[in-house]
């Protein structure tokens, strides 16, 4: 009965992972006027399972065996950690998506894992180290970079561009590039974020790293089809708009840093990173001090924040009432 209820969560973990991130992985081609939410979501579901299914295993792996050092499918409160770590990610899913923010949802699975370990005392510090200095670069270089492409290259490639009297064709390849990096971003989206929900089964050998990003992909894919519209809005309406040159900068950018981090089996946020890059061309369109006044920014920094320190002390204290 316990399997069954941990196979149930775990999927509905993947499903509110994919509804969620669906925003951060389309959102530049829906805000752009390329594809329609329909088109957006469907593209989704399609990349998201073939990243999972060709690309997942090594990420799945570090969130499931190498974050915490013992061996949690011979620990006597093993099968208890397993609901913690399930439990708590889907609840502030739940609600980050009732409130539609992108939420970092790798941050809070793997900070849920992070609070157990350290009341555990088997935490792997070296590992966690490393996943956290990935966490702080990943959205500063993706903010970085789209914040000086839309301060010093945006207007030239504009310019550019104008210089060329064929417009129609222009806007052909512009939008046919637009779609195809966002094809590339959902397919690392699909290997790296499956890791959240196939992690903690695979922590306890309730099915191996391949099969499990496999399903988890396929669950994402399905959440990001039925639910991830609503997400889209957020990200692709109320922070920036977006033109075409903007979300192709976003989702080459973007995918570039999960296609790195996933081969290097890293845990990182898509949620974060793209939104971080939109955020970026924002403040260099309108400026820092308009774009934190907005009040869709500043709701999702806050929860960011927020619900990730939030995990890793409940799940703290709740492990060491169950240790006690």
């Amino acid at each position: 009965m316990e399997t069954f209820i941990i196979s149930l969560l775990a999927l509905a973990l993947s499903f509110n992972i994919g509804a969620n991130n669906a925003g951060a992985s389309m959102a530049t081609a829906y805000g752009s006027n390329s594809l329609s939410k329909l088109a957006s979501v469907s593209l989704i579901f399609v990349f998201v399972f073939l990243g999972a299914a060709f690309g997942g295993e090594k990420v799945v792996h570090t969130v499931g065996k190498e974050i915490v050092s013992v061996d949690l499918s011979t620990h006597e409160f093993g099968t208890k950690f397993i609901f913690l770590i399930l439990g708590l990610p889907v609840l502030s899913i739940l609600i980050a998506n009732i409130l539609k923010i992108p939420i970092a949802t790798t941050h809070i699975v793997v900070c849920t894992i992070m609070g157990i370990g350290l009341a555990l005392k088997e935490i792997n510090s070296q590992k966690v180290v490393e996943i956290v200095i990935w966490w702080i670069l990943t959205p500063a270089i993706l903010w970085l970079t789209n914040y000086l492409i839309g301060k010093h290259l945006y207007i030239k490639i504009i310019n550019y561009l104008a210089s060329h009297k064929n417009e129609e064709k222009i806007n052909k390849i512009l939008k046919f590039s637009l779609i195809t990096s966002g094809c590339f971003i959902a397919f690392f989206a699909g290997s790296n974020n499956s890791a959240n929900a196939a992690g903690p089964i695979v922590a306890i050998d309730l099915i191996n790293a391949k099969d499990g990003a496999l399903l988890a992909g396929l669950f994402m894919a399905l959440g990001a089809f039925f639910f991830g519209g609503r997400i889209l809005e957020t990200v692709a309406k109320e922070i920036t708009d977006i033109c075409l040159i903007r979300a192709i900068s976003v989702h080459l950018t973007g995918g570039l840093l999960l296609c790195l981090a996933s081969f290097y089996g890293i845990p990182i946020s898509l949620a974060e990173i793209v939104t971080a890059g939109i955020i970026g061309f924002s403040c260099a369109s309108t400026g820092f001090s308009r774009t934190l006044k907005n009040t869709s920014v500043s709701k999702i920094l806050s929860f960011w924040i927020v619900a990730p320190i939030g995990c890793v002390v409940l799940s703290y204290i709740i492990a060491n009432s169950l240790l006690r």
